[in-house]
């Protein structure tokens, strides 16, 4: 009989870094809105499992993505203010929500800012 030799387990690969789907998803949080601080978390979380098990190389790309959405994020940011600013005085549900997107919207940005410069 012959004995089967133990192999080293392999490093797992690091999840491959999904910016539309992640900017989707803050996009989605933003609208529903949520506070502040539950997207500052959902970015931190995404960023914790993009760099599990990371090297050098990976914290560039990261680093990369991550200027990347941060500039999408502003981009959405500025149309947030803007629809914020067309909408009627008398609308208060309206702007309420609408604060509260943008809220949120600048936490996530901020939260990617803190990332990429932590890294």
């Amino acid at each position: 009989m012959s004995r089967k030799t133990a192999r080293p387990s392999a490093e797992p690969k690091p999840k491959s870094i999904q910016t539309k789907e992640a900017l989707k998803r803050l996009a989605d949080l933003a609208s529903k809105p949520v506070a502040p601080d539950r997207i500052r978390r959902e970015v931190e979380g995404m960023v914790k499992i993009w760099l599990d098990g990371a090297g050098d190389e990976r914290r560039i790309e990261l680093r990369d993505k991550l200027e990347e959405m941060g500039g999408e994020l502003g981009e959405g940011v500025e149309a947030a203010t803007e629809a914020l600013g067309d909408l009627d005085n008398e609308d208060l549900a309206g702007k309420r929500h609408a604060t509260a997107a943008l809220h949120a919207l600048r936490a996530a940005k901020d939260a990617l800012v803190q990332a990429r410069t932590s890294l």
